[in-house]
């Protein structure tokens, strides 16, 4: 909202005598002013701090259970390539059987 002010104020500046001008140019700075101790404001609210921080923690938790569930699969496929190929050398040995005793 302030910067749709600032802007009609800037385009209102072109047609501004002089003593007009400096008015705007003060009511422009001071409009830059609260927007910054806003912001100031906002970035040391002890709210916006523990949000932040629980953003982090939450961010951290997530990549440990990502991790975590990536090791288990991959637990899981060393698991089931095992048993291939324990399947692959049952099969082996039994053609070799199959084939000897013929």
């Amino acid at each position: 909202m302030r910067a749709v002010v600032i802007a009609l104020a800037c385009l209102a500046f072109v047609g501004c005598s002089k003593s007009a001008t400096v008015d705007l140019q003060h009511d422009v700075k001071a409009a830059g002013s609260d927007i910054k101790n806003e912001a100031v404001k906002v970035k040391n609210d002890p709210d916006v701090k523990e949000a932040g921080a629980d953003l982090k923690r939450a961010g951290k938790d997530m990549a440990t259970a990502v991790k975590s569930g990536a090791e288990d699969v991959k637990d899981e496929a060393h698991k089931a390539g095992d048993k291939a190929k324990k399947a692959g050398d049952d099969v082996k040995h039994d053609v070799k059987d199959d084939g000897s005793s013929n």
